[in-house]
């Protein structure tokens, strides 16, 4: 048996960052914006002071899809299989947030229609006063290559 994970992913990867970025600070605009675009009433996000709604957290990405371990032709033969949210304290105007992507999870299935490669990234968000503002699981499904 092989003691690596599939695609020849190192198993000392596992928790290895890839990515991270830092926003620019949240305006008031933004959550006025963002709140508005999916047609939100409630009043804490429109006033002089307000929070943004708890999807807000998934306009912040990283400036990396994936570890580089993993061949970017794998993604040819996949999916975004889902993603678990949880959500921490409330954005608000003036945070800036940073993000942080680690290669959490890498394991196989066996389904009906063969192999399968789960692949999972870990985002998490804090904010300027070290606050976690969500930590989101990105999950993607992977097929090894057909052998011939």
């Amino acid at each position: 048996m092989s003691d690596g994970l599939p695609f020849g992913i190192a198993p000392s990867l596992i928790g290895s960052e890839f990515d991270s970025s830092t926003s620019e600070p949240v305006t008031i605009e933004d959550i006025h914006e963002y709140a508005g675009s999916l047609g939100e009433t409630y009043a804490g996000y429109f006033g002089p002071d307000p929070v943004a709604p708890p999807t807000f957290c998934m306009k912040f990405r990283g400036n990396r899809f994936s570890h580089p371990s993993i061949p970017a032709d794998a993604f040819r033969r996949g999916f975004d299989a889902g993603k678990d949210i949880h959500f921490g304290v409330p954005i608000r105007a003036g945070d800036v947030i940073h993000t942080s992507n680690v290669l959490h999870e890498v394991y196989e299935k066996t389904g009906r229609s063969g192999s399968m490669v789960f692949v999972v990234s870990r985002q998490r968000m804090t904010n300027q006063r070290g606050e976690m503002v969500a930590t989101i699981d990105n999950r993607f499904m992977l097929r090894p290559k057909a052998d011939k």
